[in-house]
């Protein structure tokens, strides 16, 4: 009786410990703003930032140590620049649109828009995904400074 006891409990252990991180990774991200940020306007995003995949830690793409930096020169345009950027190819134009703050570049380029989960911490997606596609890869941004 006891080895059936502790054979399931090991067993539901190993389901418990490989299902867990899948159903975490399909866990939605939110839709909308989760704190009050004015949409379209520069003054939120400007800071050095870290940025990864949401939901995967070991994919990071900036450190506070090699951060991304957004400056605006005014209230609805930002300049992003990447870790190793030293200056900002063309600025980006912010619009609010549906509760959200969509990044629309200047020059050309993929649109994205950001989502606020806290006030030092955003997610970005490309505005250009199918309908309900890919709410589980957002870049995820999270304030240095």
């Amino acid at each position: 009786m006891r080895r059936r006891h502790a054979i399931r409990s090991t067993l539901a252990l190993v389901f418990l410990v490989t299902a867990l991180p899948a159903a975490l990774a399909l866990t939605p991200w939110p839709r909308a703003n989760i704190v009050d940020v004015e949409d379209g306007k520069s003054a939120p995003f400007v800071g050095q930032w870290s940025m990864q995949q949401a939901g995967q830690p070991t994919t990071t793409y900036a450190t506070c140590a090699l951060p991304v930096r957004i400056e605006a020169p005014d209230e609805t345009h930002i300049f992003y620049l990447g870790p190793k950027d030293p200056e900002p190819e063309a600025a980006t134009e912010l619009v609010a649109r549906d509760g959200r703050t969509h990044w629309r570049p200047i020059a050309g380029g993929p649109e994205y828009f950001s989502i606020w989960v806290d006030r030092d911490r955003f997610l970005l997606y490309e505005a250009d995904m199918e309908p309900e596609a890919d709410w589980g890869e957002p870049f995820a941004f999270t304030r240095c400074d």
